[in-house]
């Protein structure tokens, strides 16, 4: 190992002192010299400016000719098509057509040289969609097209509204909503040419109304448009048989099926659900099903503003379950009424009637001929009190308006001073008053417990201006029978709607034979 190293020590020294470093000047390439460019990758369109790669292997000197093109330097565009550069400065490219660029490279006294061609291409017209095209609005239309030097441009618009143009930016106004395709045609001199791009354009952005109809089994949907008139939309997802409860939360609809009985049968197995669809009745998927018999059913039902839906059944208590749960066991009651909180020896046999949290208050209700009154708890099941005014009073249905300071209620059996009817108090329930006698309201359930008016939509804040309106719907007696069977059309029934400033209430719309119903009040 020691003389190994000896005999490479010898061999660096001699190395060393048997060269001088002025004789070093350059390292001798290892490779073949050669000329070589790249064009940019893709497609080039005029007016281009088009940066060469060069790719010559040992070139001491360049020179470059782009014959047909312009050299863009630090002052400006040349008129030179020549270059002496590393790289050539960036050539431009004023008009479409076929070009050739050569280089030709020197070492010492070796030259070599190659020539591309390079496809400038014509800029095929292409129309500017303004964005967020609202109808009834004027719009403006462009287009980015070429143009050749001393050429004028012709224009032949389309809109496929029934409206044309030759304007270069012409103005549109789409009288209603939808996808238009808008046909440009241009002459630029030299050819004519076809281009088409579709216009999205908005309606209004209102509030929407949304209902279930037992007749046709369906899900509706209806926009609040002042503009123009809406109509009922018919939404793919099938409703159940009693379908007591629709909510909206973000962009979901949730309701809840009770089944097939909805009052007192000697037996009967569960068959209802909570479940919930897109805005459209689509992506459909179960939260929870009822088990047991059908006393455990889901009957009326909302959604907090935490994403959580809550509902009643029969008579066992308020449930609770997030709206992303999917399939989910059926879970025990959140809480019941005990007798204390009602200031009754017992609350046997009082039926569940509806259930809404407002402001992180759960407010819920007993109804028919054993139960009554309007109670309070706290979202964890806590007892808070008792609506005293209201102790009497069978309330199959509310709704909280904590903006206003009121209380909606629909009574469907006599008691407290009160007949059948809708009625609306202010929020501690004083200051009673008759807004809807509910004349010929279908007697479904029986006397005792008629499953009336089963869910309540309130818009404080309406697309129309006004004060706002209660939303109910109205089964009447000739299109449901007392056992709960479609007899008619629907011609007499429909959703109804109260005036909050008062006034009388009216149909909003008829046709229809609705159980539950909701509004999202996202615009959209």
């Amino acid at each position: 190992m020691k003389l190994y190293r000896l005999f490479f020590l010898m061999i660096m020294l001699f190395t060393a002192v048997s060269c001088d470093k002025d004789d070093i000047t350059t390292i001798a390439p290892d490779g073949e010299f050669l000329a070589n460019f790249d064009f940019p990758e893709g497609p080039i369109y005029a007016p281009a400016k088009v940066v060469l790669t060069n790719r010559s292997k040992y070139g001491e000197s360049f020179e470059w000719e782009f014959p047909g093109g312009k050299a863009l330097t630090a002052d400006g565009i040349q008129d030179v098509s020549k270059s002496t550069g590393v790289v050539p400065d960036t050539i431009v490219y004023e008009l479409p057509g076929t070009y050739k660029v050569r280089v030709i490279a020197k070492q010492g006294g070796t030259v070599d040289s190659l020539t591309k061609t390079v496809e400038v291409l014509k800029l095929q017209p292409r129309i500017i969609v303004p964005e967020n095209i609202l109808f009834r609005q004027d719009v403006e239309f462009s287009a980015e097209v070429f143009q050749y030097p001393g050429q004028a441009v012709t224009y032949e618009w389309d809109f496929g509204n029934g409206v044309v143009s030759t304007e270069a930016r012409p103005t549109v106004v789409f009288e209603d909503a939808g996808t238009y395709t808008v046909t440009l045609t241009i002459n630029d001199g030299q050819e004519t040419i076809t281009t088409t791009a579709a216009a999205v354009v908005k309606g209004e952005l209102v509030k929407t109304i949304y209902f279930t109809d037992v007749r046709t089994g369906r899900l509706y949907k209806q926009r609040f448009t002042q503009a123009q008139e809406s109509q009922p939309m018919q939404l793919p997802v099938n409703i159940g048989q009693h379908p007591l409860g629709v909510s909206v939360y973000n962009n979901r609809v949730v309701m809840s099926n009770a089944g097939a009985n909805v009052s007192f049968a000697a037996a009967g197995a569960a068959d209802g659900r909570v479940f919930t669809t897109d805005l459209n009745g689509q992506d459909e998927y179960t939260i929870t099903s009822g088990t047991g018999d059908y006393q455990n059913d889901p009957f009326s039902s909302s959604v907090d503003q935490n994403g959580n839906v809550w509902w009643v059944t029969r008579r066992n208590g308020v449930f609770s379950a997030p709206i992303a749960s999917r399939e989910a066991p059926y879970p025990a009651a959140k809480f019941t009424l005990a007798a204390a909180h009602a200031g009754a020896t017992s609350v046997f046999g009082w039926l569940d009637g509806y259930v809404q949290v407002a402001d992180g208050v759960v407010w819920y209700s007993k109804h028919g001929s054993a139960g009554r009154g309007l109670y309070k708890f706290n979202t964890a099941g806590q007892f808070i009190e008792s609506i005293t005014p209201l102790q009497d009073v069978r309330l199959r249905s509310f709704a909280i308006d904590t903006q206003n300071g009121k209380i909606y209620f629909a009574v469907n059996f006599a008691g407290g001073g009160l007949n059948k009817g809708l009625y609306v108090s202010n929020i501690d329930g004083t200051n009673i008053q008759l807004i809807d006698d509910l004349a010929g309201f279908s007697e479904q359930g029986g006397a005792n417990e008629q499953t009336y008016v089963t869910d309540m939509a309130l818009d404080t804040n309406p697309d129309d201006g006004s004060a706002g309106y209660l939303y109910y719907g109205f089964r009447d007696a000739s299109d449901v029978s007392a056992s709960g069977v479609v007899v008619g059309d629907g011609s007499n029934s429909g959703v109804k709607r109260y005036p909050l400033n008062g006034g009388s209430a009216e149909f909003f719309v008829k046709g229809f034979i609705p159980y539950g119903i909701a509004i999202d009040h996202v615009r959209r």
